[in-house]
């Protein structure tokens, strides 16, 4: 059997280090705010928020916190003195409500934040990567493994009497206090330990609905049904901005942790020799396929941020990661569909009004071919099912 939330929390042991040097002034005030008595859990959000909105690299991550594109879910250290139950079903509530306005265009993001300075103050090591393995088997319901990408669904369905929807699949990251200053910096956030999901595909589309509803709702003179401002409306914006924040990586204690590269020479080198769209002129001669990363940036929980070591230590791999889920529209590449464009999961047919179209039948039959695998009907989303009250 598992050991509990609380079992593994009474167990951190402080991290001397930390003791010494403190936190950045951003992150120590962020903390300062987050660990105040009596602080409301909107109260949490907004200082969170705040943050994120100013310091957190992510520029998706940026954008949707200024636009309230991020639903939260905040533990306190009394919750996590709760049988992990308690804290099971605090989370799911949350996680219910987030899939609600997922599916109404309103929220692409989510994050899971454990406040507690026992946890922002602890070494990290083999307790504290227990602790953050035992916490997302709560969220996600699954074992949860390091050095993986573990995944999350996200549905978004346009208006209109088709009632078209689409599922997004998103990785789900770690982030904690104990990364500020390390070399893993770019993973920090104030407060403690945090789960987050973000989904690119689900955001943009949502955008381009919000755009073109206000302007309907403009053209008619209907009253305005406050869709959320839209930021990001295209894939080819969402490249662009998945290229800079890449570039804008902290320099940490050991360099930058994640880096753009040059274009070949060759580009038939490339999947795509020419980029498919218009890139801003810092990223013209930079490679829109892959980059490289000294930690994987897909891989929920990293072995490496559960070393105590301040240096990023010699000997660990480095990896080669895509973009190309963006825009490379290929059955070879199912991430741009399930990842970047979003999967049509829905249209009306019976009673229920659940089904696969033609084209996703024929598209999972081609994923069958290249040994990917198949989708299920969408009666079968139990969360998102549960989520509508259907």
């Amino acid at each position: 059997m598992a050991d509990s939330i609380l079992h593994l929390y009474s167990q951190l042991e402080p991290d001397g280090w930390r003791e010494r040097v403190g936190f950045s002034p951003e992150v120590e005030e962020a903390n300062r705010r987050l660990y105040a008595p009596g602080i409301t859990d909107a109260e949490a959000e907004q200082a969170l928020g705040t943050w994120l909105q100013k310091h957190q690299p992510c520029l998706f991550g940026r954008i949707a916190a200024k636009l309230d594109g991020i639903s939260y879910c905040i533990l306190r250290e009394a919750d996590l003195e709760r049988p992990d139950e308690f804290i099971k079903d605090k989370i799911q509530a949350a996680r219910l409500a987030w899939t609600r306005d997922g599916f109404d265009g309103k929220k692409s993001a989510l994050i899971i934040l454990a406040v507690s300075p026992r946890i922002g103050n602890a070494l990290p090591g083999p307790t504290m990567r227990e602790l953050a393995r035992r916490l997302c088997h709560l969220y996600l319901e699954e074992d949860i493994e390091t050095d993986y990408a573990h995944l999350e669904q996200i549905y978004l369905q346009k208006p209109g009497a088709r009632m078209t929807t689409w599922k997004w699949f998103a990785g789900v990251n770690y982030f904690c206090a104990q990364g500020d200053k390390r070399w893993w910096q770019d993973h920090r956030i104030p407060g403690g330990m945090a789960f987050s999901v973000n989904s690119v595909g689900h955001l943009v589309k949502s955008g381009m609905i919000a755009k073109a509803m206000n302007e309907l709702d403009g053209l008619t003179g209907a009253p305005n049904e406050d869709y959320p401002e839209a930021k990001i409306d295209s894939l080819a914006k969402a490249l662009d901005l998945a290229m800079r924040t890449i570039d804008k990586a902290s320099v940490a204690v050991s360099g930058k942790a994640t880096e753009l590269l040059p274009l070949p020479d060759d580009h038939s080198e490339l999947p795509i020799p020419e980029c498919p769209v218009k890139l801003s002129d810092a990223m013209l001669d930079k490679n829109f396929c892959e980059y490289r990363g000294r930690y994987h940036t897909d891989h929920t929980l990293p072995s490496e941020y559960f070393l105590p070591g301040i240096e990023r230590p010699d000997g660990l791999k480095v990896h080669s990661l895509d973009f190309t889920y963006l825009f490379h529209k290929s059955i070879t590449n199912p991430d741009f569909k399930l990842m970047g464009e979003g999967h049509q999961i829905r249209r009306i047919d019976g009673d229920d009004g659940f089904a696969l179209t033609f084209n996703e039948r024929r598209y999972l039959q081609l994923k069958q071919l290249t040994g990917e695998e198949e989708e299920g009907l969408i009666s079968e989303h139990t969360r998102l099912r549960i989520a509508l009250g259907r």
